[in-house]
């Protein structure tokens, strides 16, 4: 008999460590309309998009293995309820954010609200509780507040609504980020905090990013989220003020060769930007002003411009076309060509657009701007006097 009892307490602990090496996602959506489902989440192997679950007892289940608890979705495709018909396409609605560990988590809700069902197992899903319904509501929110900017424009034209909506959704963004930090104190050791740490890496300093991953357990200190937040700090530290600027590595629109060593004894602006980026474009007027006021007195202007298009070519014959259509007659790089070799995007820590970094006369970088900065405008009043 004892003999038998130390056998199923082993099996037992067997069983129970086979558990944890893969995961079921059990889910009861109300579906009336049978619209496919889906599993989407981002691994070291790439981004999976499941659709093939089973029905067992009335549950829809998904399974399969991670090698780490990962950030996952939920969402139907083709439900009218959770997109936004557009004359440019189609706006996809929130879907429902929850944590992929392997364990056995449970979803229910409906399809129309998928992003509010209720998830139940999994460690991090049972941390991130504390916050999650507030966050759901936001998002309702928000995404509620879109739909009705959108269907007065179709009905009336009536614009006043999108006003409402962005004002809104800013407010909405600072209560968010609030939760967000507050859970990151009561929870250094969650893989949640570190979760919410990666999303935050563009909004603070090379100082408070360190400082605030430093505060944080060791317990997830090599999870993916980990990683990203180490390789942002290290491209920050690289491009930090007083920092000696990165070579491009570049040729120009005319194929010649780039070299920022030929441009010491001038202040130089690296702007990164994109024909598909609307504030970069606007940008572009000013910039020809402050280029013909300030060339004569030693400033040189480089842009570097990233597309999005799925060939070179392609993106090269966007960036050409923008680059007359702005009339810029600086430096212009394309970041697409020769990518592999070198990513000036990445190398520079670009994570927005658009992107202005300013080199002294030893090509040292002195200022970085994010978006549309009046304080560029006043650093080059400031260096040049006028």
């Amino acid at each position: 008999m004892k003999k038998l009892l130390i056998f199923l307490s082993f099996l037992g602990s067997f069983l129970g460590v086979q558990a944890q090496n893969s995961y079921t996602v059990k889910t009861k959506i109300d579906n009336p309309k049978k619209y496919t489902m889906y599993l989407a989440f981002a691994s070291g192997d790439g981004y999976t998009v499941d659709t093939s679950y089973v029905v067992e007892n009335g549950w829809a289940v998904f399974k399969g293995t991670v090698k780490e608890p990962v950030l996952a979705h939920l969402g139907f495709r083709g439900n009218p309820a959770s997109m936004i018909a557009t004359g440019q396409g189609f706006i996809p609605g929130p879907s429902l954010s929850f944590f992929l560990s392997n364990a056995t988590i449970e979803i229910t809700g409906t399809v129309d609200k998928v992003h509010l069902a209720k998830v139940k197992g999994g460690k991090e899903n049972s941390e991130w509780a504390t916050i999650k319904e507030k966050q759901n509501q936001i998002e309702d929110q928000n995404w509620t507040l879109l739909k009705k900017a959108y269907k007065a424009f179709d009905l009336s034209g009536d614009s006043s609504l999108f006003k409402e909506s962005s004002r809104i959704s800013q407010a909405n963004a600072e209560k968010n980020s609030s939760l967000q930090h507050s859970f990151i104190k009561k929870h250094p050791q969650s893989l949640v905090s570190m979760y919410f740490l990666s999303g935050m890496v563009n909004s603070l300093s090379l100082d408070e990013l360190k400082s605030a991953f430093n505060e944080l357990g060791q317990a997830h200190k090599n999870s993916s989220y980990a990683q990203a937040i180490k390789s942002k700090i290290a491209s920050m530290d690289a491009t930090a003020i007083g920092k000696q600027a990165i070579a491009l590595q570049k040729v120009d629109i005319n194929g010649q060769s780039v070299n920022l060593e030929t441009l010491k004894g001038k202040y130089v602006l690296l702007d990164f930007w994109g024909s598909w980026c609307g504030p970069c474009r606007d940008s572009h007027p000013h910039l020809r002003e402050l280029y013909s006021k300030y060339k004569s007195h030693g400033l040189e202007i480089v842009g570097i411009a990233h597309e999005q298009r799925s060939s070179l070519e392609d993106n090269k014959r966007i960036w050409k076309k923008a680059i007359e259509e702005d009339q810029m007659t600086w430096v212009q790089v394309l970041n697409n060509e020769g990518i592999a070799e070198f990513d000036a995007v990445k190398a520079y820590g670009i994570t927005a657009f658009p992107t202005k970094i300013l080199l002294d006369k030893e090509g040292k970088i002195i200022a970085r701007y994010v978006g549309d900065s009046a304080q560029f405008d006043d650093k080059i009043k400031e260096i040049f006097g006028f």
